[in-house]
C-alpha cells in the first residue's frame, strides 16, 4: 500500500500533535494528583469539628485556597497548544511553540544555542517567510479585505545575538501556522549544522 507524500506529511503533524497532547495530559494528570495529595494531606490534618466551630468569615478563610489554585494553573494557560519543534532525522528537540488562536511563541530549548545571524534564519526565516507574509496583509489592507491591526507582527528577542523567543502576531489561520512552524523546524536544522 502506497501513500502520497502529502498523506505521510500528514501522519507526521498528526503524530507530533498527538505526542504533545500525550505530554500535556501526562502534565494535566502530575498537577491533579498533586493538588489531590494537598487537599488530602489538609483535610486529614483539619478535623471538621475544628472547621464548624471557626466564626463564619468564609472569604477570608478561602483566600489561601484561591492562591493555591493560582499556583496550579500551567504557565502557558492563554496557549491552547503546545507543540514541539523536532528534527525531522532524529527526533531530536529544537523547541517548543505555543499557539493561542491570534499568537505563536517559539522557544528554542536551553541546550540549542541559535544565532539571530546564523544563515538561513534572516535571510529565510524572516525575509522570506514572515516578511513576505507581512507584504501580502499589508496589500490585503490597502485593499480594504482585512484590517490594518490585523497585519501580522513578529518580534525577537535575543541575548548576545542568541535567539530566545520568537513572537508571531495574527497568523490568523491555520495553513500559516504549520507554514511558520514548519519553516522554523527546517531554519533551526539548517542553523545547526552550520555551527558544528
Amino acid at each position: 500500500m502506497s501513500f502520497t507524500e502529502e498523506e505521510i506529511k500528514r501522519a507526521a503533524e498528526l503524530r507530533l500533535w498527538v505526542e504533545t497532547r500525550i505530554a500535556e495530559l501526562e502534565g494535566e494528570i502530575e498537577k491533579l494528583r498533586e493538588a489531590l495529595a494537598m487537599i488530602d494531606n489538609i483535610l486529614r490534618t483539619t478535623s471538621f469539628k475544628v472547621a464548624l466551630e471557626l466564626s463564619p468569615q468564609p472569604i477570608a478563610k478561602e483566600e489561601p485556597v484561591t492562591i493555591v489554585a493560582e499556583k496550579l494553573k500551567p504557565p502557558e494557560e492563554e496557549f491552547k497548544e503546545v507543540r514541539q519543534l523536532k528534527r525531522t532525522k532524529d527526533g531530536f528537540l529544537l523547541g517548543n511553540a505555543y499557539i493561542s488562536s491570534s499568537k505563536l511563541v517559539i522557544i528554542p530549548t536551553s541546550d540549542v544555542r541559535l544565532e539571530s545571524s546564523t544563515p538561513p534564519f534572516r535571510s529565510f526565516f524572516i525575509n522570506r517567510i514572515l516578511e513576505g507574509m507581512k507584504n501580502k496583509d499589508q496589500e490585503s489592507s490597502s485593499q480594504g479585505k482585512i484590517k490594518s491591526e490585523e497585519i501580522i507582527n513578529y518580534s525577537i528577542e535575543e541575548e548576545n545575538n542568541v535567539i530566545k523567543k520568537i513572537t508571531i502576531e495574527n497568523y490568523r489561520d491555520k495553513n500559516r501556522l504549520n507554514e511558520i512552524i514548519n519553516t522554523a523546524i527546517w531554519a533551526f536544522t539548517r542553523m545547526l549544522e552550520k555551527t558544528k
